[in-house]
């Protein structure tokens, strides 16, 4: 995704209000977590982490187009990685058209052609939209809360650290709701607002400071999948499996095979990885019930 630049307000870098209530519970009251000149981050009571307050300073533009190699040269690995998050979300509903919000590269379009998926993603960034466009993918231009695409297209959407990026994840959320086919199902990949070294200490973590890989990259919200549980289900989603799974069920005989020999040790990393809090981002497969509103 590419982010605008916002004028400079000035030396005193005076803040605006970006987000007034806690989007999840709704209380306006939440102590401040980490405080900067241009920003300031609050911790609700509910768990969730969230930028209140930020000046009119420049953030960079991040493009993801075809010319910046330093990203592009990752793609096998990205797709490698798509295709094992797809998968888990096919361990919850069946094969059919997917959609991939925020596509970049269409790294994930290209592991859900490979696993004979229909594949279409939005993408705010122009040059990356070409690109893909380029490979034969059906891309669009949007944003988060803006797709156009034809209600209950899809049976898979993908949000892969997108949705920390909008101050209204529930609009967001309706967006793909209104996309996602009853009993489809919506992968979301987020940063962790429980990771170790954000919590051992906020001020200095980079998830909050406002440099490019923290707070200035546009992020709005942290969540944990305690918070991120709970929003879902005011968009109408049911949260049915948080981190990778062990065994997917529409991998390859022989590749199931491997993973059921290497699911007790897997389980046991994964538990570690929670429990020590060294998990940097996580993962978590919803699905969209008939009853969920349109």
């Amino acid at each position: 995704m590419r982010w605008a630049h916002l004028p400079m307000s000035g030396a005193d870098h005076a803040q605006r209000t970006i987000i007034a209530q806690c989007p999840l519970c709704g209380r306006s009251d939440a102590p401040v977590y980490a405080a900067f000149p241009v920003m300031t981050w609050v911790r609700c009571s509910c768990g969730l982490i969230y930028m209140r307050l930020a000046a009119d300073y420049g953030i960079p533009m991040l493009s993801v187009g075809a010319p910046n190699l330093h990203y592009s040269r990752r793609l096998r690995r990205r797709i490698s990685k798509s295709r094992h998050q797809i998968l888990d979300a096919l361990n919850h509903t069946t094969p059919g058209p997917l959609l991939d919000v925020g596509c970049a590269l269409g790294y994930t379009l290209q592991a859900a052609r490979q696993l004979g998926l229909e594949a279409c993603g939005v993408e705010i960034d122009e040059p990356a939209v070409r690109f893909c466009r380029d490979q034969g993918f059906d891309v669009q231009v949007g944003t988060l809360t803006h797709i156009p695409f034809e209600t209950g297209r899809f049976q898979i959407i993908t949000m892969k650290h997108v949705l920390e990026h909008t101050p209204d994840p529930l609009a967001a959320l309706a967006e793909a709701s209104r996309l996602l086919r009853s009993g489809g199902a919506l992968f979301i990949a987020v940063p962790h607002a429980g990771y170790r070294k954000a919590v051992r200490d906020p001020q200095h973590a980079k998830f909050y400071q406002p440099t490019p890989t923290g707070a200035e990259g546009g992020h709005y919200i942290y969540y944990t999948p305690q918070t991120l549980g709970p929003l879902l289900a005011k968009a109408g989603f049911e949260l049915v499996h948080v981190h990778p799974h062990l065994v997917h069920r529409a991998a390859a005989a022989p590749v199931r095979l491997l993973q059921y020999l290497l699911a007790p040790f897997r389980w046991v990393a994964q538990r570690l990885a929670s429990a020590l809090g060294l998990r940097k981002e996580f993962w978590l497969v919803a699905v969209r019930p008939p009853t969920a509103p349109s």
